[in-house]
């Protein structure tokens, strides 16, 4: 059967994350739900990735298998928008190609992490940004970032689950990128980090790590002797949901939507 794309866009303080979970509110059961009000069939839905609640997303894939003949995408882009912006709304709804999966056609993902660094609050930013006072030295933040780039363990930064017969999962991820910069003059630093997948609390681990690494507290050179460590009590504290977003996710160009 074809299989329905979508990009998706969401505030996360309205969610306790993407994935279903009876008696709670997330992206995932809200948008299955508005999408089988408008199409009048059951949908399964299929996430690129699974945010934490309080997390955001502007670049959030979701794909599912449905019959074009009885599914208008234009329309359910309206109408799923009208049941339920501003908090969540589709940005763009196409047919994939044959195979696609959002998971697992995906070859890596962006998260995007936004830092106040300033003494005085921004209400417009309360909702979005880490409000960190204690200044914050950019140039000890990039050198400290550059450890990370390149396959590691990161046992030292997420949560080990486990696999499907109780054995340990591998925590080793390819990250391609990960550097700050700042935006305009106002204290707004912005971390972006692009790896094949991540683990649980991965960035948010990693940026409150990189924090004490900028306020002075520990110097960019511990950062390799973290990771080497694979333990989760060298690393810093994990840092506040509500400033991480997922920003982008890629695709083999023979996967993308027509």
């Amino acid at each position: 059967m074809p299989v329905a794309r979508l990009l998706l866009a969401y505030d996360g303080a309205a969610f306790h994350g993407f994935a279903e979970n009876p008696g709670v509110i997330t992206v995932a059961g809200t948008l299955r739900g508005a999408i089988e009000r408008v199409a009048r069939h059951p949908v399964a839905l299929t996430g690129a990735g699974r945010t934490d609640a309080g997390v955001h997303a502007w670049g959030q894939v979701v794909s599912f298998p449905a019959p074009p003949a009885l599914l208008d995408l234009a329309r359910v882009q309206r109408s799923v928008n009208r049941l339920c912006a501003p908090a969540l709304v589709i940005r763009s709804a196409s047919w994939a190609p044959d195979g696609f999966d959002a998971r697992f056609s995906a070859r890596w993902r962006r998260y995007r992490y936004t830092v106040l660094n300033r003494e005085t609050p921004d209400p417009f930013l309360a909702r979005t940004a880490w409000h960190v006072v204690d200044p914050l030295e950019l140039d000890l933040l990039r050198l400290a970032s550059d450890a990370f780039v390149g396959e590691h363990d990161f046992s030292s930064f997420c949560r080990r689950p486990k696999g499907p017969t109780g054995e340990a999962a591998s925590l080793v991820r390819r990250v391609l990128e990960a550097h700050w910069e700042p935006i305009g003059p106002d204290g707004v630093l912005r971390f972006d980090i692009r790896a094949n997948a991540f683990c649980h609390n991965m960035v948010r681990s990693i940026v409150g790590t990189l924090v004490e690494v900028g306020r002075g507290r520990c110097s960019p050179g511990e950062m390799r002797t973290i990771l080497r460590s694979c333990d989760r009590s060298a690393a810093g504290p994990v840092a506040p949901a509500h400033g991480l977003c997922l920003w982008e996710v890629g695709y083999p160009p023979a996967t993308e939507s027509s």
